[in-house]
């Protein structure tokens, strides 16, 4: 599952966080992606058999959804890098385009409440 909507389907109202707290979010959202990535990647080394990690979304994602000052300064104070983050974390990155583009009106929401 997507880490921002385990998040957001927690009971955090996105919509009614100040600057601050939509910053220490995007932080926390962060820390949590790498963990829960850090957790399946761990595991799958431990398989006797070739095995797959699929992420949903990138850490390099949170980026898109801040300003790019709160970005640096989620980096700098976590002493995080951005180069290493996009060009090393991850061993393919597959960029989709989203069945909606040109077909808006048989998108919906109504299959995630985080984003209603």
């Amino acid at each position: 599952a997507e880490t921002a909507t385990i998040l957001l389907n927690g009971g955090i109202s996105f919509a009614s966080l100040t600057e601050e707290q939509r910053l220490e979010f995007q932080e926390n959202l962060l820390k949590t992606m790498f963990q829960i990535e850090d957790t399946y990647f761990s595991l799958a080394t431990t398989q006797n058999r070739n095995c797959l990690v699929i992420c949903d979304r990138g850490a390099m994602d949170c980026s898109a959804y801040l300003p790019r000052q709160d970005w640096e300064k989620i980096l700098e104070k976590n002493n995080l890098n951005e180069v290493d983050i996009r060009d090393n974390r991850y061993s393919q990155v597959i960029h989709l385009v989203t069945a909606a583009r040109g077909a808006e009106e048989h998108y919906t929401k109504s299959n995630n409440k985080a984003r209603s």
